[in-house]
């Protein structure tokens, strides 16, 4: 066993996964020895110790143990089975409708990446550490809202809020944003100040440090914003994000921000309006994170759309994709030829920065995307971040059908928050007593399990999982595994069918 593990008395488990053992009792009394809790790649294991302080080694069956506990239950594993360097750890949280993120860091850095509308995110974080169970505090948060739509912010309402003994339960270190605080009103005006350049349209006036959205807060006509009520119930300092900034994360996960993408128009940094929309140019302008580690790339998009995949392509590459576009239906065919190529070049030259190995669906799988964007996307895997009860169908069928389309790999991987949890996101107790009211059963066991994407990586190895509604002979966890190919100098997925 490792020695850093016995100095510090806690490990994590090794790839892709481990079976704590124990014995149980079958029907007739008799005991086995078994599996009762499986731990994922990079969970948390503490060395249960003698009385001198050391680990406690069992020989079962033939074979050497250790004791250990994880997941909140005692047990063996073998020696082998821990390890003492701490992973990245990427929790797409089921939170319903909407985007929540939690990522721990090898350095233990903790940020939240959205949070929903609702409290999903928050009785994740109470669940997973045990807030009110144990009166603990968690440990500080950086927070990142991708933008101004309340199904990315409205879950941080009750996060901020939350107290525990009088104090604040979460510690928020920053809040990051696009830059656009946006108030009440139908027009692009409301998430700035707009204005007019060479016959197209700005917002400017960007919220790019602490005194810029003080100054915004203090105009009358922001009072009533949701958005900007959410953002005042924590104290933290609040930061605009966008392409050219520092980097955040760690020194081995490091936060890439690629969009949004500001002009400078009358000397101030601008963003354009898309389609004189609203609601097109905050979710274009969303904030979007390349995550690094080793090997390992991982996109956070927000909720790009066609306008804004476009804007970013040309901004990285030169291409104009609608002229382009619009090429394909001249008459002549070597128009048509030299458009399709520099389609093609520009992908090639987009995927410089936008090609990863996991990445956030824009949108929550809808349909308004590029097939270009996606293509210079090309990754091996997409998580899909969708809910119940919304007038979308999210994720689109077109949607699904182009991820695949432009994956890479014999077999790409599509997974979505929604489709893991087969259960509704609530559920009401049945009653034959129509005076008594029906209440909600608890949740946690829906919506922060069962429906969670987790993703763990060190750099060089990574698994994806889901939870199963029903542990099976080989565990509780679906898992995927991708590894390094050496011969070919690119991930591939290890199907379970190749085995």
């Amino acid at each position: 066993m490792d020695q850093k593990v016995i100095e510090n008395k806690k490990g994590f488990a090794v790839f892709p996964s481990v079976k704590i053992m124990n014995y149980t009792k079958k029907g007739n009394g008799d005991k086995k020895f078994t599996w009762v809790k499986h731990l994922l790649f990079g969970d948390w294991i503490s060395l249960l110790t003698g009385d001198d302080g050391m680990p406690v080694y069992e020989t079962i069956e033939g074979t050497e143990y250790i004791k250990v506990r994880g997941r909140n239950q005692n047990g063996y594993i073998l020696p082998h089975e821990i390890q003492h360097n701490r992973i990245l750890e990427v929790n797409f949280v089921d939170v319903g409708q909407g985007d929540g993120c939690h990522i721990v860091t090898p350095e233990d850095d903790h940020y939240l990446v959205d949070a929903g509308s609702s409290d999903n995110m928050f009785r994740f974080l109470n669940w997973r550490y045990n807030i009110e169970k144990g009166g603990k505090f968690p440990p500080p948060f950086t927070v990142v809202i991708s933008h101004s739509d309340d199904d990315h912010y409205m879950g941080f309402t009750k996060i901020f809020e939350h107290t525990t003994n009088g104090n604040k339960t979460f510690k928020i270190e920053k809040v990051y944003h696009n830059g656009m605080v946006e108030k009440t009103g139908t027009k692009p005006g409301s998430l700035g100040t707009l204005i007019s350049s060479n016959k197209k349209d700005y917002i400017t006036d960007l919220c790019d440090t602490e005194s810029d959205f003080q100054q915004r807060i203090a105009v009358e006509s922001t009072f009533n914003a949701n958005y900007i009520k959410m953002l005042q119930k924590t104290t933290a300092e609040k930061l605009s994000l966008r392409n050219g900034a520092p980097s955040i994360g760690s020194a081995t996960a490091v936060m890439e921000i690629v969009g949004p993408v500001a002009q400078i128009v009358d000397n101030k940094p601008a963003l354009p309006v898309f389609k004189g929309n609203k609601g097109k140019t905050k979710n274009g302008h969303s904030i979007i994170i390349k995550l690094a580690i080793g090997k390992v790339k991982i996109l956070l998009g927000g909720d790009l759309n066609e306008d804004s995949e476009d804007y970013l392509i040309k901004h990285y590459t030169g291409a104009d994709l609608p002229e382009l576009r619009a090429k394909l239906k001249s008459k002549l065919q070597k128009d048509r030829d030299l458009a399709k190529e520099a389609i093609k070049q520009a992908v090639l030259d987009a995927r410089k920065i936008f090609q990863v190995d996991v990445a956030k669906s824009c949108h929550h799988g809808s349909s308004d995307f590029t097939s270009e964007f996606m293509d210079a996307v090309n990754p091996l895997a997409t998580i899909i971040s969708s809910g119940d009860q919304e007038p979308h169908c999210h994720p689109r069928p077109d949607t699904l059908g182009t991820i695949g389309k432009y994956s890479r790999g014999e077999r790409s991987l599509i997974f979505s928050t929604e489709l893991s949890r087969s259960t509704p996101e609530f559920l009401k107790r049945s009653n034959t007593n129509s005076k008594v009211n029906v209440k909600p059963i608890t949740k946690e066991r829906l919506v922060t399990v069962y429906g969670m994407i987790n993703l763990r990586t060190d750099g060089e190895k990574i698994i994806i999982a889901q939870k199963l509604e029903a542990p099976a002979t080989r565990g509780s966890w679906d898992l995927h595994e991708i590894l390094w190919d050496e011969i070919n100098n690119e991930y591939i997925y290890r199907s379970k069918q190749s085995e």
